[in-house]
């Protein structure tokens, strides 16, 4: 869309409506860079494992006890929960609102971080494609064992680095929050998903992937179980979407190690791939798209890697609708360039 006037689009995955508009990419910008985050004030180094609450899950080397060093990965309750276990009484958790206008309920589930080394590294980039996998790797067993509870309706598995994307601690991570409600946006994805498939018999998920290798112009490359793409209505500018591709769609939970191997691998290219193209080390967020667990077939499921090259302004509050300055077009063009270079 390079000669193109700002455009309107829509994301058929959610109904969510952006702005893609090249030409703001233009004005005056007096640019300011993350402040650094402290890596001494570290908790979730090798050897302060007395710092978190015991762990839920572990990847060991040599047989080494929980709770103690010896490991490469750890998932432990987040000490500072969005929710609170469902086993808490709800009057001992919050205030039940007593007004029709003023609706309020508790906020009930599990909230875990996934630490993803043992040392003080602080990017995913600088992670190798095998710690990536072993990541992956514990986000499919949490979410499996999060699946066993009645009381868990959905989970949400994001990774927030550096501070424009919500990072509070320089130590790689990523969090896991599951809820005893689904969410807004995992709704509007079964209820689209759900309608696309009884009017055609297909995943909404996987015919949007076919549609954007057909086009083109948005595509970047496959690897052998993925398609990645910069998609048509992307929420950011430099936005990428990495999809299995298969003809059934599976549940996250039941991603094969051989996959993890290969999404770990592909990720680790585009983190490089975007790395260059701005210049040096960049914030971002990466989010778990996946259908709601009591009905884990009904649409495929997808990982999204979200650059944070800008920042949420009036409009975006006033209208909720996203503004993107470089064409999810022009970002492809560039990605695939560096990626077959790579390849």
């Amino acid at each position: 869309m390079t000669n193109s006037g700002p455009q309107f689009r829509t994301d058929v995955l959610t109904g969510q409506q952006v702005i893609v508009a090249p030409q703001r990419s233009q004005r005056p910008l007096a640019y300011v860079p993350d402040p650094p985050l402290n890596p001494l004030l570290d908790p979730f180094a090798e050897g302060q494992e007395s710092e978190t609450p015991d762990e839920r899950f572990a990847i060991r080397a040599n047989d080494s006890e929980a709770n103690g060093p010896g490991w490469v990965l750890r998932v432990v309750p987040n000490r500072y929960p969005a929710v609170m276990p469902a086993s808490v009484p709800a009057s001992a958790t919050s205030v039940t609102g007593d007004h029709a206008l003023f609706p309020c309920r508790p906020a009930c589930g599990e909230h875990d971080v996934v630490i993803e080394c043992p040392d003080n590294r602080t990017r995913m980039v600088e992670l190798s494609p095998a710690e990536i996998q072993q990541t992956l790797i514990a986000w499919r067993t949490r979410m499996q064992q999060l699946m066993q509870s009645p009381s868990i309706c959905s989970v949400a598995i994001f990774r927030n680095e550096g501070f424009s994307a919500g990072a509070s601690l320089a130590h790689s991570h990523s969090q896991i929050l599951a809820t005893a409600e689904l969410m807004p946006l995992d709704f509007a994805r079964h209820e689209r998903a759900t309608r696309h498939r009884s009017a055609t018999g297909r995943d909404l998920v996987q015919d949007l992937w076919d549609a954007e290798r057909t086009h083109g112009i948005r595509f970047i490359r496959e690897s052998t179980f993925f398609g990645v793409y910069c998609p048509f209505a992307s929420r950011m500018s430099w936005q990428v979407r990495f999809v299995p591709k298969q003809s059934l769609p599976t549940a996250f939970a039941d991603a094969s190690d051989s996959m993890l191997q290969d999404l770990a691998a592909i990720l680790k290219s585009a983190l490089v791939a975007l790395e260059k193209n701005l210049g040096g080390p960049f914030s971002f967020n990466l989010t778990l798209s996946h259908p709601r667990i009591d009905q884990p077939a009904s649409f495929s499921w997808s990982l999204d890697l979200l650059p944070r090259t800008g920042r949420m302004a009036g409009w975006e509050l006033v209208t909720s609708v996203d503004m993107v300055t470089v064409a999810p077009e022009t970002a492809a063009e560039k990605l695939r360039v560096v990626m077959d270079r790579m390849h």
